[in-house]
């Protein structure tokens, strides 16, 4: 979603926070030289000419306040639906990591992108969001300082086909590049501002760095002949946080100056939160500024991966923090990018981290989202659970949607939209749901008996409750607190007919297991159909499907006779049809 290369079990994509922040960034910082200043931007690509263009006309602009603030086409005057998708080409870069290739010089291919393009547009999307920096070798740096040219130069050619097709784009930015940027920062800041990305938000040098480069990159564009317009807003960072426990943050004393020439007392609680939203916000405004001293209509935003609290969904170690929306409400965005993804904990619990309740200064975009391959099985899986989370979605007043991703078969961790036959990409599509607030059923759908039955157990751990089993997330368990015999059953809205079992192990340490799937029309004429046996390991899926469908199936109990663990299980699935 946001993200770096990758997560252990447990913790989030938007631990793109991780693909797109530890694992694509680097290292931290090692700072202390002098201040760095702004500069002209130096670069391999052409420079600007002694006569600026006029700035373009952007068809897309945002009409309204507070609630009732929205996207609107300047053409028609009508609302404009934010319907599309993110748009890369990732693959696994030599330290390990996850790189984009969409613009390097080796790779980029304008004919493959404009079909890519042209199939968004036919599946109805109106907008293609995209990363500048997400790539690490053959980047948007130059190792010779300032932009590489030829990278400037595909990105530029991305854009007229955006526009020849008539698509709309969303660019975002994750970091500063290597090379010149980055070692400017890493030469012209200090000790008290540590912990890599603090340097970038807190410091003079890192603030000043990076609005030398967003100013370089909107010039470049447009010295390289792209239409601006096409470009319907700019995220200023991909997904912005900062180390909690790295200075300046984590000083208890002392006083620091940071980059708006403020001066804050560390050992005061109410000067380290006044030092944290300043800076937010004087960090928008500049990268703000810098874009608009180029492209002065354009719309300017910022994302986030979902706050830790008061919903945990991330490890506890995990010390990346994202500021409250009341730090983003106050700063000069026109719009709040966020990337909750399902797999983790609810939707709603997501939100109340977020702190979105539909009535926003601005509108609120969900620009990630996507569909883990340790949480659903198959692409059909995460497509459903996609569309029933866009669904929900729209209680809390998001006014726009961008599935992680398009295309691609090289993701690590997630479903991409062309596998299996387009199904992601078919059921988040407007041409096939112009309401993004309704469902909508597939051939290609399982449904899941499991999905709203009653469920208890033989026993339970106070926080592993049998609806765990049932949630839809692998990585949360029903834990019986004791090894065999257990059992949990299941007992369906009404009679059906099952046609698979599905059970994903919980299990530790691996070794020979027994499980014993019962079926029945009633609780008094429970009977054996299947027996699972053997040796089995945690994260193992065990499936039976019977020659012949199960019919009028209202309780299912899977009883555990033989493990070397507690019993438990990650996931009960039952497919069939009611």
């Amino acid at each position: 979603m946001s993200r770096d290369g990758r997560r252990p079990r447990g913790t989030a994509r938007a631990l793109w926070a991780p693909i797109a922040v530890l694992a694509l960034v680097g290292a931290g910082c090692d700072l202390n030289a002098p201040s760095a200043r702004p500069s002209a931007p130096a670069s391999d690509a052409a420079t600007s000419p002694t006569i600026a263009p006029p700035a373009p006309e952007h068809p897309i602009g945002i009409r309204g306040t507070g609630p009732a603030a929205e996207f609107f086409d300047r053409r028609t005057g009508k609302k404009f639906a934010v319907r599309g998708a993110n748009y890369l080409h990732l693959e696994v870069g030599p330290a390990g990591t996850v790189v984009d290739r969409t613009f390097a010089s080796s790779y980029y291919d304008g004919s493959a992108v404009e079909a890519d393009l042209a199939a968004m547009r036919d599946l109805g999307y109106t907008v293609v969001r995209s990363a500048l920096d997400i790539c690490q070798a053959e980047c948007i740096g130059s190792s010779s300082g300032g932009l590489s040219a030829p990278y400037v130069a595909n990105i530029a050619d991305f854009l007229q086909r955006a526009k020849r097709i008539g698509i709309q784009v969303i660019f975002q930015s994750n970091d500063l590049p290597e090379g010149a940027f980055m070692s400017r920062l890493q030469n012209g800041c200090c000790t008290e501002f540590d912990g890599y990305m603090n340097s970038q938000y807190f410091s003079p040098a890192g603030v000043a760095t990076y609005r030398d480069y967003w100013t370089q990159v909107v010039t470049g564009l447009r010295d390289a002949g792209a239409p601006l317009e096409t470009i319907m807003a700019y995220v200023l960072r991909g997904e912005a946080w900062y180390f909690s426990d790295k200075p300046p943050i984590s000083l208890r004393r002392g006083s620091i100056t940071t980059a708006n020439g403020k001066t804050y007392d560390m050992a005061k609680a109410a000067d380290r939160s006044r030092l944290v939203t300043d800076g937010v916000r004087f960090w928008i405004s500049e990268m703000r500024a810098a874009v608009h001293s180029v492209d002065p209509g354009a719309l300017v935003g910022v994302g986030v991966f979902a706050p830790n609290a008061p919903n945990a969904w991330r490890p506890p170690n995990d010390t990346r923090t994202v500021a409250s929306l009341a730090v983003f409400a106050g700063a000069p965005i026109d719009f709040f990018d966020i990337h909750p993804y399902p797999g983790y904990i609810s939707l709603p619990a997501l939100m109340k981290n977020f702190g979105i309740t539909g009535r926003e200064p601005f509108p609120v975009v969900i620009g990630e989202y996507g569909a883990f391959k340790f949480a659903f099985r198959s692409p059909a899986a995460g497509a459903r659970a996609l569309m029933d989370w866009q669904v929900a979605s729209c209680r809390f007043g998001i006014d726009g949607w961008f599935h992680w991703q398009f295309r691609g078969t090289k993701d690590q961790e997630v479903w991409t939209g062309t596998e299996a036959n387009g199904a992601i990409n078919l059921v988040l599509s407007p041409a096939q749901r112009p309401d993004p607030c309704r469902a909508k059923s597939f051939a290609f759908f399982e449904d899941d008996l499991a999905r709203g039955a009653t469920v208890r157990a033989s026993s339970s751990t106070a926080s592993d409750r049998p609806t765990k089993a049932i949630d839809g997330i692998q990585d949360t368990s029903w834990i019986a607190g004791g090894g065999p015999p257990r059992w949990i059953e299941l007992r369906l809205r009404r009679a059906s007919t099952l046609k698979t079992v599905r059970l994903t192990v919980a299990q530790d340490p691996a070794g020979a297991t027994t499980h014993v799937v019962l079926v029945g029309s009633s609780l008094a004429n429970l009977h054996a159909v299947h027996t699972f046996t053997g040796r089995t390991r945690d994260g193992q899926t065990l499936a039976w499907t019977p020659s012949a469908p199960l019919r009028g199936v209202l309780i299912v109990r899977i009883l555990t006779t033989r493990s070397p663990s507690w019993v438990a299980w990650r996931e009960i699935g039952l497919i069939g049809s009611q």
